[in-house]
């Protein structure tokens, strides 16, 4: 698979409304990270967001190593949220 930056931008899918905003990317070994933040979502809105990852084949939840194993993860700063979609992107099965 490719890895330009066109080809990654393909694999995200952009939500926006005044209540759940945010995205999702499928990475190359399949996982797909969310990224949530509005008023229906586990976040303040400004400096926090959701964050919960998927096998995109089977659509059954994973848990990222060196983070909760809960489905969706709550009130994570922007730099734990960075952690994870790179835990997540590594991730082999």
């Amino acid at each position: 698979m490719s890895n330009t930056i066109s080809d990654s931008l393909s694999r995200i899918n952009l939500i926006s409304s005044s209540l759940n905003r945010g995205f999702t990317m499928t990475f190359d070994n399949r996982v797909t990270v969310s990224v949530r933040w509005g008023t229906a979502n586990y976040s303040d809105g400004k400096t926090t967001a959701e964050v919960a990852a998927w096998n995109a084949d089977t659509h059954e939840w994973v848990h990222v190593p060196g983070f909760a194993s809960i489905d969706v993860i709550g009130h994570l700063t922007s730099d734990q949220i960075a952690e994870f979609m790179f835990a997540a992107s590594k991730m082999k099965f």
